[in-house]
């Protein structure tokens, strides 16, 4: 006699690793525009073009974010190796959450610092609501904090690399197949 015994599931969801690695692709393309947008020249007519594509892309940023989590909360997800420790566990927990947050709350303070300076938000020339206020003389303030908050995602989208390939190689716990 042979006890039925489910599955478990190895992988994510297929649309949970497509939206993933699309958000990778996308937060790669606004790290990398950034600074460059922002180092042109104010004459610079390229500086304008990449502003208002780096906008787009955030816009982008958002929804398939919004997406991602809405199917992450319906879908059933893998369990972690068996040999990884408590603190790992509680550590990637934790460490997931704040790159959920950060990937929603950098793009919206990007948002908010158009905004704020009575800059529209496009997507692809397409005009989208106006979320915040204009506020004179507001300064650089929002662009300060919406730049801190995207090198803070940076680096720990950096931890996130890095916490894969310790796990990979050095534990032999392969995680990222999950993902792949």
């Amino acid at each position: 006699m042979s006890e039925s015994n489910p599955k478990l599931i190895e992988k994510y969801p297929a649309l949970l690793r497509v939206l993933h690695w699309s958000a990778a692709t996308v937060f790669t393309f606004l790290f990398i525009t950034g600074p460059i947008m922002v180092d042109l020249g104010k004459d610079d007519p390229l500086r304008r073009d990449l502003f208002n594509l780096h906008k787009s892309v955030g816009v982008i940023a958002i929804i398939l974010l919004a997406l991602r989590l809405t199917v992450r909360l319906r879908s059933a997800l893998p369990p972690l190796p068996s040999n990884l420790q408590g603190w790992e566990i509680k550590l990637a927990y934790w460490g997931h959450c704040v790159l959920y947050a950060l990937m929603v709350v950098t793009p919206l303070v990007g948002w908010a610092d158009s905004n704020l300076h009575g800059r529209p938000v496009k997507l692809f020339g397409l005009p989208l609501v106006k979320l915040f206020p204009t506020v004179e003389g507001i300064g650089n303030a929002p662009g300060y904090v919406h730049t801190v908050l995207a090198y803070t995602l940076l680096g720990l989208v950096a931890i996130h690399v890095a916490a894969v390939i310790k796990h990979r190689y050095f534990d032999r716990a392969d995680v990222l197949q999950r993902i792949i």
